[in-house]
């Protein structure tokens, strides 16, 4: 007669075969994570694009807005004596070129690349730094330069109109420690500020034709909301800040819709 195998038999002499994976398993299994992250990663990146993209514009709207809060408590735009006294523009562009001693140099971007020259024609050219450092009543900027509101000339009261984090370096996304306002990929915010008090404001670059036509416009139209009046391609606000975007640049040789101006972003728009 046959005996039945129970569980406390096995326990007590008998082993479980062990299964473990074989080869092919591996390569499947191995092959399934590929297939999830080659669809996950796009999806991670466009998140995270789309988050900096956000954060561009909000910072963008602060900049704007500690502009006008400046000139609703001082009756004047913080623009810098030393550029007023000189400036033959309607307008100034706080750009890409920067003060370093007593000559401007260009910033670079991320990448340690020299950005394209976006500078209002004169003598004094400089980033957004000046702009930002009397915004916040800085007297020095954190590596030591003396700012343009030395003795709080340019904020006697020494109000903090913009509300920006600091960064231990040139190249962060933030308030550098040579005081310029960076994107979150690494390039200066360029502001440009209504000098003539019109209500209405040309920007150095999206100013230019050559950015801002339209082949065949109606009524002066450009793109981007922009307007042809003598001087140039206009916007109906008394601040214009932009960013190059993701990838950092920006060309005068292209349309403001196309090429690598495409991505920028515009707080006009």
């Amino acid at each position: 007669m046959k005996t039945k195998t129970t569980n406390l038999d096995i326990v007590k002499g008998e082993r479980l075969p062990k299964h473990g994976f074989t080869l092919v398993e591996l390569l499947v299994v191995i092959g399934i994570i590929s297939i999830l992250a080659a669809m996950i990663l796009p999806a991670l990146g466009k998140a995270k694009d789309s988050a900096n993209k956000g954060k561009a514009r909000s910072e963008m709207q602060n900049i704007s807005g500690a502009v006008r809060a400046y000139e609703a408590e001082y009756s004047r735009f913080p623009i810098p004596s030393q550029i007023t006294d000189q400036l033959k523009t309607p307008d100034y562009t706080f750009g890409t070129m920067h003060m370093s001693g007593n000559s401007a140099r260009l910033l670079t971007n991320a990448k340690g690349e020299a950005l394209p020259k976006i500078a209002t024609p004169g003598r004094v050219q400089v980033s957004n730094a000046e702009v930002v450092a009397i915004l916040r009543a800085q007297e020095r900027f954190r590596n030591g330069r003396p700012t343009s509101n030395r003795q709080h000339r340019m904020n006697p009261k020494k109000v903090n109109f913009l509300n920006a984090r600091d960064v231990t370096s040139a190249t962060q996304s933030g308030v550098g420690t040579d005081g310029v306002f960076r994107d979150p990929w690494g390039s200066p915010y360029i502001v440009t500020v209504d000098a003539n008090y019109d209500g209405k404001t040309i920007d150095a670059f999206y100013g230019q034709g050559s950015v801002s036509a339209l082949p065949r416009a109606n009524n002066n139209e450009g793109l981007n909301g922009l307007t042809k009046v003598k001087g140039g391609y206009q916007a109906n606000s008394p601040v214009l800040v932009w960013s190059l975007g993701p990838d950092g640049l920006a060309s005068a040789s292209e349309k403001a819709n196309q090429g690598v101006n495409k991505d920028n972003i515009l707080s006009w728009q």
